[in-house]
C-alpha cells in the first residue's frame, strides 16, 4: 500500500487508479467475511468497527471512480483502458478474486475494469 501510494505521488490518475479502486475496493471483497468471522467469536466492538468501515468504503470506492471517470472524460479517454494501464504500471501485483461484484458496481466499478488485472501479461 505504502509503496503504491510513493509510486503515484505526482500522477493523480494513478493515485486515484490504485489506492480507492483497488485498495479500497479490496476492503469490499474481504470485509463481510471478518465481520463474520468476529460476530462467531463474539467480538461486537470489533463487528460494529467493522460494519461502519464496510459502509464507508463503498462511499470511498464510487468518489475513485467518480473522479477517475471525470479526469479520463476531460482528456476523452477510455476509463477501462486507462484504469487497467495504471494498475499494471502501479500495482506490482494480480488482483485475486472473489470480488464482492454487487458492492464494487453499486461504487462504480464494474467487472471490466478489474477482471482483466487477475492476471499478468
Amino acid at each position: 500500500m505504502w509503496r503504491a501510494a510513493e509510486d503515484t505521488a505526482n500522477d493523480l490518475m494513478g493515485r486515484l487508479a490504485v489506492v480507492p479502486m483497488v485498495l479500497e475496493a479490496r476492503g469490499l471483497d474481504v470485509t463481510l467475511g471478518m465481520i463474520e468471522l468476529f460476530r462467531k467469536s463474539g467480538d461486537s466492538q470489533v463487528v460494529d468497527a467493522l460494519e461502519v468501515i464496510y459502509a464507508e468504503e463503498v462511499h470511498h470506492v464510487a468518489y475513485g471512480s467518480k473522479w477517475f471517470h471525470f479526469l479520463c472524460g476531460r482528456h476523452d479517454l477510455d476509463p477501462v483502458v486507462v484504469f487497467n494501464d495504471l494498475v499494471r504500471r502501479y500495482f506490482h501485483s494480480t488482483l485475486r478474486p472473489p470480488f464482492n461484484e454487487e458492492k464494487r458496481a453499486e461504487a462504480g466499478l464494474p467487472p471490466d475494469f478489474y477482471w482483466p488485472l487477475t492476471e499478468r501479461l
